[in-house]
């Protein structure tokens, strides 16, 4: 089936980010949209297949994979690509996993090129795209952390690319649905999210635009 291609396709990438293969990883992860692109008509026809509450969050949550606080250049991305079962059927779940791991991709391609001008610029630029497809697309009430890893890798995108105020807007919400955690004292999911106050709490800092 065309669906389980697109989805092996994706982990397949998120293992090549593992490996920091990075060049790999945007063929595998652009490939599995493409695959599931073609399959769009079977895709639609799933869509009375919803997972609904928080499936991407139990994905990431079932990766157990922490956020840490290394940094390069002061910023902290989260760089953990998701792996989907691949008995998922659910469209509105596999569409905005399989994007968000072709933008992952395409960011931290950009943060290990040598090249700081126009080809690292294009590649954040497609990034920070794909990654506004996938949060426009997400309900307000579901997958929070999913949605905070994207506006904080959202954040990075901007203040690399010297749009400090982009940057701040982005890492603003973030503190505003992050706290609800905090409130909540839910350490399993801080746990998954530390890593981003290291932005947060320095988004006050001006970052020169990429040359």
């Amino acid at each position: 089936m065309s669906i389980e291609k697109a989805i092996q396709l994706s982990n397949q990438a998120v293992s090549f980010l593992e490996s920091k293969s990075f060049e790999e990883a945007i063929l595998s992860s652009c490939a599995a949209m493409e695959v599931f692109q073609q399959s769009r008509h079977m895709a639609e026809q799933l869509l009375s297949h919803h997972e609904g509450n928080d499936f991407i969050d139990q994905c990431i949550i079932g990766q157990d994979k922490s956020s840490s606080d290394q940094t390069i250049m002061d910023e902290f991305i989260y760089e953990h690509g998701i792996v989907l079962p691949m008995n998922t059927f659910d469209a509105t779940v596999i569409t905005p996993v399989l994007i968000f791991n072709c933008a992952l991709s395409y960011q931290l391609a950009a943060r290990h090129c040598d090249d700081h001008g126009t080809h690292r610029i294009a590649l954040l630029e497609r990034a920070a795209s794909l990654y506004q497809v996938v949060y426009n697309g997400q309900d307000q009430e579901l997958n929070t952390i999913f949605k905070c890893a994207i506006l904080n890798n959202v954040g990075v995108i901007h203040k690399m690319l010297g749009r400090s105020e982009a940057a701040k807007a982005c890492f603003d919400y973030l503190v505003s649905i992050m706290m609800t955690y905090v409130a909540a004292d839910n350490s399993k999911y801080l746990r998954l999210v530390q890593g981003f106050w290291n932005n947060v709490l320095g988004n006050g800092r001006e970052t020169a635009p990429a040359a």
